[in-house]
């Protein structure tokens, strides 16, 4: 494959993993009654269900080729790019609100360039300073309105600071887990799929433990009741988000990472904060208003300047 279809196709499959995640931040504010961590282990249970389902025809040529540095790393992207973090997004949502937890986390595509910026086939830094400025001024100005109409007097000074540190650390968590993910794939025994389906297990392995440990040490009094009708919804939620959001997401994500540059990747990451915030439109029934659209195009110019950078500098590598 050559570098601009490999540009092309990589461009592709990391919008469509965006898009699939951007749903994640939905689920938080559908499921207000539920606790953060019941969300986020109730999710990744069922992505280990739907992993383990794709990995049982081909567990006799995966188990085999599987190492002891393969478990480690599994488990640490496990934790940085799934429960810890997705733990950090829900709490954040449920106390400070989707439009902020959203961009404090779509400053990720700022952070895993700087983060990466010493990688191979990275360009250099102050080559994305422009780009990266009209998108990081596009997060901050796309949700100017919601910040001034979600920090009033009823918000609780403590928790809203603590829903910021939560999301930040989201920030943190998600901006190693890009890096490290792709580098390990690009020396990986395993391709996508694959990797995705082991990831899957490990996820889901971890995720029940961690929630019989919470199980055990809850008391059995300390929440109110929840309806069965509200359970059925919890389950059917996070149903979809495992195989859509976590599996086929993240196998999406694994393609896009093995063929473009680890910050470009990072780059397009910020189309999950687009179309969290197109979620959120639909979700409150209206369109987005001329001081929303306008940051949008920002990012969307940002992204187009970034991408023209990275084929100029294919370009020059390919004469070179």
């Amino acid at each position: 494959m050559n570098s601009r279809s490999s540009l092309v196709s990589g461009s592709v499959f990391a919008l469509a993993a965006c898009a699939l995640w951007g749903a994640i931040f939905l689920v938080p504010t559908l499921l207000p009654e539920f606790s953060p961590l019941q969300i986020t282990f109730g999710r990744f249970v069922l992505y280990g269900v739907v992993a383990l389902c794709i990995f049982l025809p081909q567990a006799t040529r995966l188990l085999p080729r599987l190492r002891k540095a393969d478990v480690r790393h599994l488990i640490w992207l496990a934790l940085t790019g799934n429960i810890i973090y997705f733990a950090l997004v829900a709490t954040s949502v449920q106390w400070i609100g989707m439009a902020i937890t959203s961009l404090i986390v779509g400053l990720v595509p700022v952070m895993v360039p700087l983060l990466g910026r010493k990688t191979s086939g990275a360009v250099p830094l102050k080559s994305l300073l422009a780009p990266m400025a009209l998108i990081l001024a596009g997060i901050v100005l796309i949700n100017v309105h919601a910040l001034s109409g979600e920090t009033g007097s009823s918000q609780q000074p403590g928790r809203y600071l603590l829903g910021v540190v939560m999301a930040v650390l989201a920030v943190i968590c998600w901006s190693r887990y890009a890096l490290d993910n792709t580098r390990y794939l690009a020396q990986s025994r395993f391709n996508g799929t694959q990797w995705s389906t082991l990831w899957g297990l490990a996820v889901g392995l971890i995720s029940a433990l961690l929630w019989a440990v919470l199980w055990l040490v809850s008391p059995g009094d300390a929440a109110p009741a929840i309806p069965a009708q509200r359970w059925q919804m919890f389950w059917l939620l996070n149903l979809a988000v495992a195989i859509f959001s976590s599996w086929l997401g993240n196998w999406m994500w694994n393609a896009a990472s093995q063929r473009l540059p680890i910050t470009l990747v990072g780059q397009l990451l910020v189309f999950e904060t687009l179309f969290a915030l197109a979620y959120h439109f639909i979700h409150v029934r209206r369109l987005p208003q001329l001081t929303e659209l306008a940051p949008m195009l920002l990012i969307l110019a940002g992204i187009a300047w970034s991408l023209q950078r990275f084929t100029q500098a294919s370009k020059a590598g390919a004469r070179a």
